[in-house]
């Protein structure tokens, strides 16, 4: 009688055998398991199927059969032995296994077994992260590209995890740079909007506007000046009564200077008739002023006072500023302060007078502004911006501190 486990011959009447260890079944009931055994190997041919023993191959070696259950003395070198250790997973046959995973999968998804991973297309990375850039933010934008253009390489080359990170990489500073121009353009918006609404009440009038910084600009001046102005012996005169030639409401671009009216626009020569002269080293006389342009210039008398005159060619050929019209002057309280100069306006107004004498010559301005150190009150003409009148008062003592009267003849 032969083990059934390992097919070595039994001594009789044994109850284990002496070269597996297996117990030894009666005769007759090892003859039924035989037979069954050999029953179902042949339905099945399956030749590593679980519980098939062992035969003899005839040159006598024992527990050689490679599918043999718990064969021993194997040192787990039976790659097909049911519940063989140490094989890292190298047992195309060993139980448990699905027999699915080839080279193709494993290099398919980065050294790890199973269905192959989902391809990521870089070019649409690499589109977002251009418009970002070219749209939104830069340095964020650039460093977006970079990545993106890694991650099709990556693939490529086998390396799908470096290809996740570069992706996820791309993706993220897109957003960043986006969202963070996003940002910077909202609050460039409300800074915009701040500033225009702190400006809105400003006149409009491209000439008053540039007469402003102008006057400013002079006014900076005269302070710094006033040292070696204190030396001078400033004439007190009274101020002249206003002539009869002068006109009572603005639109009549009517202006005295000391006992000479003059109405705008006019020549040089008038202006100097009231005893003025231009200065020639702020403006040289032979200056050219473009066709349909004008150029400030300053006349100013032996005291020093000063009067900013509008030089206007209203031709279509340029010409010498001497030659130009004076289309209106504009004068403050520190042009006047060595006295001896009278200015009136329409009306009769002239440097301190009241808001109230100026509205009621004038009527309701067309445009008022309040600052900090002076408010402007503005008349205009419906035909044009380069016909108005502007006086301003002194917001501590609510004054007249400054006059401009213009009427260009267009």
């Amino acid at each position: 009688m032969k083990c059934k486990f390992c097919g070595n011959d039994l001594p009789e009447e044994s109850k284990f055998c002496p070269s597996c260890g297996a117990p030894v079944e009666p005769e007759e009931k090892q003859e039924q398991s035989e037979q069954s055994a050999g029953a179902q190997q042949q339905e099945n041919q399956n030749p590593y199927e679980y519980g098939v023993p062992g035969t003899d191959n005839g040159s006598g070696a024992q527990n050689e059969n490679p599918y043999q259950y718990g064969s021993a003395g194997q040192d787990n070198e039976n790659p097909y032995q049911y519940g063989s250790a140490g094989q890292n997973n190298e047992n195309p046959y060993q139980y448990g296994s699905t027999g699915q995973n080839t080279s193709a999968d494993y290099n398919a998804n980065n050294g790890t077994y199973g269905q192959p991973q989902k391809p990521i297309n870089g070019t649409t990375y690499l589109i977002f992260a251009i418009i970002s850039t070219l749209l939104c933010c830069l340095p964020l934008g650039i460093v977006a590209i970079v990545y993106a253009c890694k991650i099709n390489s990556l693939q490529r080359s086998g390396d799908y995890a470096g290809a996740q990170n570069a992706a996820k990489k791309a993706k993220m500073f897109t957003i960043i740079g986006t969202v963070a121009a996003l940002v910077v353009s909202i609050f460039y918006i409300i800074f915009a909007i701040v500033i225009g609404i702190g400006s809105s009440d400003f006149d409009d009038d491209p000439v008053s506007n540039v007469v402003e910084n102008v006057i400013e600009d002079k006014n900076d001046s005269k302070k710094a000046d006033d040292s070696d102005k204190s030396d001078k012996t400033a004439k007190t005169t009274e101020p002249a009564a206003a002539s009869s030639g002068l006109g009572t409401s603005w639109d009549s671009y009517t202006v005295q200077i000391n006992d000479k009216v003059m109405t705008f626009p006019c020549t040089k020569a008038d202006v100097e008739a009231a005893g003025l002269s231009m200065d020639t080293e702020y403006t040289a006389e032979n200056y050219m002023v473009n066709a349909n342009e004008y150029e400030l210039v300053y006349f100013m008398d032996a005291n020093d006072n000063e009067i900013m005159a509008y030089a206007i060619n209203n031709t279509d050929t340029a010409m010498e500023v001497k030659d130009c019209l004076i289309g209106g002057v504009s004068v403050d309280d520190y042009d006047l302060e060595n006295g001896g100069l009278t200015v009136i306006f329409p009306g009769g107004i002239q440097m301190g007078a009241s808001k109230d004498a100026v509205t009621g010559a004038y009527g309701e301005a067309d445009d008022t502004y309040d600052g900090d150190s002076r408010s402007m009150y503005s008349w205009y003409s419906d035909d044009s911006y380069y016909k108005s009148c502007e006086i301003d008062f002194d917001a501590e003592s609510g004054l007249v501190c400054m006059m401009t009267m213009q009427n260009f003849g267009q």
